[in-house]
C-alpha cells in the first residue's frame, strides 16, 4: 500500500476556490446537477447564492476555465468592489442606480478590450457611456456596438488627451470589431455584496445591481453573465419589487452529505493520481470505494455518538457545517497536529481531530468576525457571550444569556446598530445570530438542522416567540467557547 504524506498541503485542496490551480481544482470538483444552467453556455444570466466557504468562488474559477475553449470570446473575470471602484455609487435612487450600473458594466468591457488592443482606453471621455448610446446599442452586438461609439467619440476628445492616442488606433479598434463582431462577451462577477449591510443604501446599490445585468444581458446580444451573492444578502434582497422574476436565474449551493463525502474522497483520490498514477490506489472509484479511500489518509471506521463503526467522515462533516472550505481546514489541521505529536504516525486520527478543535473553533470565530463585523461593530462580544453556557436555548432563554452576558445593564442606545438597524430587543441579537450561522434550529431528531437561508423569517415567528423552538449553537464552535 501506498503511504501519503498527510502533511502536504495539496492533500486536501487550496481554500480559496479561486486560487487553487485549475488544473487540480477540475481533478476534484464534483458535479451537481443542479448547477447545470450555471455552466450551460446557452444560459444567458445566470447567478449562484450561498454562504461564505461553500465554493461560489470556485464555480467561477471552472466557468473562466470552461469557457477558454471559445478562443473567439472575451472574459472578463472581476469583482464587485473592482466595479463599484470605476464609478461613484452615492446616489440611492433606484432606476438612476440601474442605469449607472450598466454604464460601469459596459465601461468594464471598454477597458478590457483597450487592453486586448494594447491600448488604456481609460478616460472617461472614451470609456463611460451614456444611456442614450445604450438605448441605441439595443438588439445589436455589444462589441460592435461598444466599439462603434468609442471610435465615434475618437475625434470629439479633448486635445490634450488626445496626443496620447497612437496614430492607428483608430485601425487597432477597427481590427478588433472586424475579428470579434460575432464573439460571445462573458463577464463573471464576483463577491457583488462585498461589506453589504441590509440599509436601505446597500439594498439600493446591489438590489440595482441585479436588475442592471438582467436588463443588458437580454438587451444585448452575445452578452453572458455570471455572478456570485452570499446567500444571506439574497435572503435580505427578496423583497425588493424588482426581483420579483429572479428565482429562475438563480443556483443555490447546497452540498448533501454524500457530495461532500464524494469530494473529499475525490481530492484525496485525485493527489494520489497526481503523485502515484501507477499504484493501484489510483485506480479507486469513490463511488465504490470512499471507505478505502478515507482509509488511506485517516484511521477510520471510529466510534461517534455512540456508533462503534462510524466513518471518520461523520465526524469531519459534523464539524464543517456543510461548507468545502471548512472541511479542508479541519482535515489540514489536524494532519499538522498529527505529524507535531506523533512523527511516524502516517495517518489521521479522531484524537488528533478533538485535539485542534479549540484552535478551530477560534479559526471559525474569526472567520465570522471578518465576514460579519462590518454589519455588527460588537460581534467578538456576542459570540463571547455564548462563553461557558448552554448548547441549546428557547426564545426566552436565549433573551435571558444576552442580558446577563451581552447587554449587563447597558442602556438601548448604547448597543451598536445590527445589520444597519437601530437595536431594540435582545431578540435582534438572536436573529443576527441565526443569520450568521452561530445558531441554527435543532429539530426532534437532533441530527437535522433549519439554517437562515432555509428559513429567514423564522427567528420573528409565533412559533419562535412562543418558545416551541430549539436553537442550538453549531458544533464547531463548542470547544472554543468551552461549551460541553
Amino acid at each position: 500500500m501506498i503511504h501519503i504524506d498527510i502533511k502536504d498541503k495539496d492533500l486536501f485542496g487550496n481554500d480559496a476556490g479561486e486560487d487553487e490551480n485549475i488544473e487540480v481544482l477540475n481533478s476534484y470538483y464534483i458535479d451537481n446537477p443542479d448547477f447545470e444552467d450555471f455552466f450551460d453556455r446557452s444560459v444567458r444570466l445566470n447567478v449562484v447564492s450561498a454562504r461564505k466557504g461553500m465554493g461560489k468562488s470556485a464555480m467561477i474559477s471552472r466557468m473562466a476555465y470552461n469557457l477558454k475553449e471559445d478562443d473567439g470570446a472575451l472574459i472578463i473575470r472581476v469583482t464587485g468592489n473592482s466595479l463599484l471602484g470605476l464609478g461613484d455609487f452615492q446616489d440611492q435612487d433606484q432606476a438612476y442606480l440601474e442605469n449607472y450600473w450598466k454604464q460601469i458594466i459596459c465601461k468594464k468591457i471598454i477597458l478590457e478590450i483597450g487592453k486586448s488592443i494594447g491600448f488604456a482606453l481609460t478616460s472617461d471621455e472614451i470609456s463611460m457611456v451614456e444611456i442614450s448610446e445604450l438605448e441605441g446599442m439595443k438588439s445589436k452586438n455589444i462589441i460592435g456596438g461598444l466599439i462603434s461609439r468609442v471610435k465615434g467619440k475618437l475625434p470629439l476628445v479633448n486635445a490634450e488627451l488626445k496626443r496620447s492616442f497612437p496614430e492607428n488606433l483608430q485601425s487597432l479598434l477597427q481590427n478588433y470589431q472586424d475579428t470579434h463582431q460575432a464573439s460571445s462577451v462573458w463577464i463573471l462577477i464576483d463577491d457583488i455584496d462585498a461589506k453589504y449591510k441590509d440599509t436601505e443604501e446597500y439594498q439600493a446599490r446591489v438590489g440595482s445591481f441585479f436588475s442592471a445585468i438582467r436588463s443588458l444581458s437580454f438587451d444585448m446580444n452575445n452578452l453572458n453573465i455570471r455572478a456570485s451573492v452570499r446567500s444571506d444578502v439574497w435572503a435580505n434582497l427578496r423583497h425588493l419589487e424588482d426581483l420579483d422574476k429572479w428565482e429562475q436565474y438563480v443556483v443555490e449551493i447546497f452540498w448533501t452529505k454524500k457530495q461532500l463525502r464524494d469530494m473529499l474522497a475525490n481530492r484525496i483520490l485525485a493527489y494520489v493520481q497526481r503523485k502515484h498514477p501507477e499504484s493501484k490506489e489510483s485506480q479507486l472509484k469513490i463511488s465504490r470505494d470512499y471507505n478505502q479511500i478515507f482509509g488511506l489518509a485517516f484511521n477510520t471506521p471510529i466510534r461517534w455518538k455512540n456508533d462503534d463503526q462510524a466513518s471518520i467522515f461523520d465526524a469531519i462533516y459534523s464539524f464543517s457545517n456543510k461548507r468545502p472550505r471548512w472541511m479542508g481546514q479541519l482535515c489540514r489541521m489536524a494532519a499538522i497536529q498529527t505529524k507535531k505529536n506523533s512523527p511516524y504516525n502516517k495517518k489521521i486520527d479522531l484524537d488528533y481531530i478533538n485535539q485542534i478543535l479549540e484552535k478551530y473553533g477560534k479559526n471559525r470565530k474569526n472567520d465570522l468576525i471578518k465576514e460579519h463585523q462590518h454589519q455588527f461593530p460588537e460581534l467578538d462580544k456576542l459570540i463571547d457571550s455564548f462563553r461557558a453556557n448552554s448548547k441549546t436555548y428557547t426564545c426566552s432563554t436565549l433573551a435571558e444569556m444576552f442580558d446577563t452576558d451581552f447587554i449587563r445593564g447597558r442602556s438601548v442606545d448604547s448597543i451598536a446598530d445590527i445589520d444597519g438597524k437601530v437595536y431594540v430587543s435582545p431578540n435582534d441579537l438572536g436573529e443576527f445570530s441565526y443569520k450568521i450561522g452561530l445558531i441554527s434550529r435543532i429539530h426532534d431528531n437532533g441530527k437535522n438542522f433549519t439554517h437562515f437561508t432555509d428559513d429567514p423569517d423564522l427567528f420573528r415567528s409565533n412559533e419562535n416567540m412562543d418558545d416551541k423552538i430549539t436553537w442550538s449553537v453549531h458544533i464547531a464552535y463548542r470547544e472554543f467557547l468551552n461549551i460541553h
